[in-house]
């Protein structure tokens, strides 16, 4: 091989390797392109704001829309159908019912049936909210009871109670169906806790003063909502959770015959003197 042959080999290889350079140069500026562009594109999911922008955005009509346009979609009205008990994220699997009932016993001694039923409160894992023990004549008393015990338990505390009285003048059930309120006050407030974190995104943002103090006036009112269905759904639950009873007592002794007075246990005593 001659000097001139090896002189075109060396100058080949040249080219190639600057090529090969060239290339590899544009491969790494390309990437680097390529990574801003999208870094751009993941900064832009929201508006850049200037000084006073926010402020006017919280007051335009198109800012809800264009922030809470899909959370508000998912608001289900009041008029939902009471068929459908679902909701989307499973918080909701069954109908809500809210049984309450009331009885009205004839009893032998009002104290002692009121403490019994103290007692089945207890044991079914209630409570006594209102008892009430009062005098209607001379050593003759009356009086009422109010009980919460588990829904779940409801069925069996009457039956309990019914068999401390003499006899059962009235007994009355009712049963309310909350399932559309719940549906209703679930959908709201997950529609309000969407748009609390898209006003925590922008507060993120903001850059004046005049502007965190507007998002912020906003953040303070949907946390306002949020509290307030909260407290309904917390009030719901536990009057489904928990049922009624409210229990009349009548003494044995202090019974109406034809619209008049009758105490037996009275005259009984009058007679022996």
């Amino acid at each position: 091989m001659d000097q001139e042959t090896t002189s075109k080999i060396k100058k080949s290889g040249g080219r190639i390797l600057a090529i090969i350079g060239a290339l590899t140069i544009l491969g790494i500026i390309g990437s680097i392109f390529l990574a801003g562009l999208n870094n751009a594109r993941q900064k832009s999911s929201l508006p850049s704001f200037t000084t006073g922008s926010i402020s006017n955005l919280i007051g335009s009509s198109g800012f809800t829309t264009q922030f809470f346009g899909a959370a508000n979609e998912l608001m289900v009205p009041s008029g939902v159908s009471s068929k459908n008990t679902d909701v989307s994220d499973g918080a909701l699997t069954q109908r809500k019912i809210v049984k309450n009932g009331s009885l009205s016993l004839l009893v032998k001694k009002a104290e002692e049936v009121a403490s019994d039923i103290r007692a089945l409160a207890a044991r079914l894992n209630g409570f006594i909210s209102d008892s009430r023990i009062y005098e209607t004549s001379a050593g003759i008393k009356s009086g009422s009871v109010t009980l919460r015990i588990p829904a779940d338990r409801f069925d069996e505390a009457l039956t309990e109670i019914k068999k401390l009285a003499v006899k059962v003048e009235s007994e009355n059930i009712n049963a309310q169906d909350v399932t559309e309120q719940f549906i209703d006050l679930e959908a709201r407030l997950r529609n309000f806790k969407r748009q609390e974190e898209q006003y925590i995104e922008i507060l993120k943002r903001a850059n004046s003063v005049q502007d965190v103090l507007s998002v912020t006036q906003q953040l303070t009112s949907i946390r306002g909502q949020i509290e307030q269905i909260e407290g309904q759904l917390q009030y719901l639950s536990r009057q489904v959770d928990m049922s009624v009873i409210t229990v009349a007592l009548i003494a044995e002794a202090d019974v109406e015959v034809f619209g008049i007075r009758w105490r037996p246990l009275y005259v009984l005593k009058q007679s022996l003197r």
